[in-house]
């Protein structure tokens, strides 16, 4: 389909309303509201206006140049993109109907997705859903004429805009438009994906099913920034600070105050999934067997975008000075740790943003600089060496950039804690106690990340174990000194912000005795309260486990495991077991903690007592 066939197929969905099918059912639903024919169809127009897409091929050129004016404001003009993978993606899109789902990190997603397909001449753009809140005076008219569908965040109690949006869908589909959005639904304010929003997919599978469209393929994309533009705001957001209102003004003052150079923007296309692709695609999905399509092609297109996330140098350094756990390093030990795990990277092949480079101390030196400049990183040059660390007010911050790639270390890190959880043991731990380990563990970060099938992630774990600790199965040398000779590199590093954010949930729960909590909004607010406290008083150390996110995702697994449930027996019992849960793993984390120290420092500079009192 050409450009100008594809805007001409979109503006005609405004035909459907006249359709006699739309129209019956129109009818049955005004019967059923209480609505006047009359009234349901003013109705469904207004929802149709609100709800469709507009474009005009004469807009792009000038929303383009917008584009490209706002994010070079701060971005180096020229997008980072791997182009041959769009290029089999144009020889695919002649036979197949194109869904693009994206990750979500900027309010410029979209924007530089866009212009990744428009400046490589793609064609036809694809159509973008967009929420209402992007409709505001100044933006929603030029948006709608570039492709935007606006949409409600919920309508479940406004029949005539259900039905209207799942014609219109039917409508999109069936004339082969392509459709792109965010996979996550929102923005990520913590730098890791966030688990799928399902409603869109669903509409769109159920319109394909209806449809008989089956050559459809799901292209999952990356977008990365080597910072994120409005990292303030999320560490704002996560600190419990009201979200700000999207409007014309707050449009002029995020471009306004794009002023400091930020860096590259990175977009990258994976392989695409077929709808019918996955094992069992055909089979029935009752949720009673089994996970939905929906959800197992979701989980597919974030592993996939996981896959391809270029790994950049500021991630890696962030993930080493927040490993420190608020001891500051010289130059030369920032180096020593971030090139091991830049040798790791390489050995395993992960990508690596083009710009990605610690091979030598002047190349780490530059990259701090650059982070200090940003203001992550802070100096102290008045003692016999300069040394840098991350102060409390930027671990949020930091931590966004170190999340963004802790999924390629996972393995290692849960691989580490349940080792250093058999450190204790009268006896030596063997291959199927430590696999039991990971797989508590496992399931305790459950809502965190996106895991590898089992087997595939115990052995991710063992290779990665034994890469490290050869003689993790023998008595001697005792796993403690295992650990020493070579200090850890990710378990502390990468989770001790949500096993605390975790141990702070537990400890509030528990102080409830068998009383329910209050609703989640008013009891994350005393979370964050909690926590505060918790860290001031070195029950927990790490400043980035504070945050709104990681308390919500606690608040899950505790639903998820009824801890809130006030009619079910037993409810202390089982908070106390959460809670001797998440201290077990901190004790852990604190072992590989004083085992970095160890290994790093020397063992004149380990404190002699645990700095943090973990305690259930």
């Amino acid at each position: 389909m050409s450009a100008t066939e594809h805007n001409k197929a979109a503006n005609g969905a405004f035909t459907l309303l006249d359709q006699p099918e739309f129209v019956a059912q129109l009818a049955d639903v005004a019967q059923a509201t209480g609505k006047s024919p009359a009234q349901a169809d003013k109705h469904a127009r207004k929802c149709l206006r609100e709800i469709a897409a507009t474009p005009r091929e004469s807009w792009l050129a000038p929303a383009a140049r917008l584009a490209r004016f706002v994010y070079t404001r701060s971005y180096e003009p020229e997008l980072d993109i791997n182009v041959e993978a769009l290029e089999q993606l144009r020889e695919l899109s002649q036979d197949h109907l194109l869904l693009f789902l994206w990750s979500h990190k900027s309010h410029m997603d979209s924007f530089v997705f866009l212009l990744s397909l428009y400046e490589n001449r793609f064609k036809p753009l694809p159509l973008v859903f967009a929420g209402i809140n992007m409709n505001f005076f100044g933006f929603g008219a030029l948006a709608r004429r570039v492709g935007a569908i606006f949409l409600r965040r919920s309508f479940q109690d406004d029949p005539v805009y259900k039905l209207v949006f799942r014609h219109y869908i039917d409508y999109l589909i069936r004339n082969r438009l392509p459709l792109t959005w965010s996979i996550e639904g929102t923005r990520s304010r913590t730098g890791k994906l966030s688990p799928p929003r399902l409603g869109i997919l669903n509409w769109v599978l159920e319109a394909c099913e209806r449809e008989q469209m089956h050559d459809v393929k799901l292209v999952p994309v990356a977008i990365a920034f080597d910072r994120i533009a409005e990292i303030d705001d999320y560490v704002a957001l996560q600190q419990g600070l009201p979200k700000r209102k999207e409007s014309l003004r707050w449009f002029f003052d995020f471009i306004v105050g794009m002023k400091e150079p930020y860096g590259k923007i990175y977009v990258r296309f994976a392989e695409p999934v077929g709808v019918n692709d996955l094992p069992g695609a055909g089979a029935d999905t009752n949720p009673e067997v089994g996970p939905s399509l929906a959800t197992r092609l979701a989980f597919e297109v974030c592993t996939r975008i996981e896959q391809i996330t270029p790994i950049k140098s500021a991630d890696v350094l962030a993930m080493v000075l927040l490993g420190a756990n608020g001891r500051a390093l010289s130059k030369r030990e920032i180096f020593l740790q971030a090139k091991e795990i830049a040798d790791l990277v390489k050995e395993k092949a992960l990508p690596l943003a083009s710009g990605f480079s610690l091979e030598d101390e002047e190349q780490v030196d530059a990259a701090v600089l650059s982070m200090r400049s940003a203001r992550l990183v802070k100096t102290f040059d008045g003692g016999s060496t300069p040394v840098y660390y991350i102060a409390n007010d930027q671990q949020l911050a930091a931590a966004y950039y170190r999340n963004t790639i802790t999924h390629y270390f996972l393995a290692a890190a849960l691989g580490e804690i349940a080792l250093a959880m058999s450190a204790g043991d009268a006896t030596l731990a063997g291959e199927s106690e430590l696999r039991e380990r990971v797989e508590k563990l496992r399931d305790l970060f459950k809502f965190e990340f996106f895991f590898l099938p089992r087997e595939a992630f115990w052995q991710a774990v063992h290779t990665d174990l034994s890469a490290r600790y050869p003689q993790w199965q023998q008595s001697s040398p005792s796993i403690s000194k295992q650990l020493r000779r070579r200090p850890p590199r990710f378990g502390h590093a990468i989770l001790r912000s949500i096993a605390e954010a975790y141990q702070v949930v537990a400890t509030s729960l528990h102080s409830l005795n068998d009383a329910a909590s209050e609703d989640d909004r008013t009891f994350t607010r005393e979370l964050l309260s909690r926590g505060q406290e918790m860290l001031l008083r070195r029950q927990i150390s790490s400043a980035s486990a504070i945050s709104s996110d990681l308390f919500a995702t606690g608040l899950q697994l505790a639903g998820h495991r009824h801890l809130n449930d006030a009619t079910q027996a037993g409810l202390q019992a089982r908070r106390t077991a959460f809670l001797q849960e998440t201290t077990e793993v901190l004790q852990a984390i604190e072992l590989l903690q004083t085992s970095y120290d160890y290994a790093w420092f020397g063992p004149d500079n380990v404190a002699q007592e645990l700095p943090v009192s973990y305690s259930a």
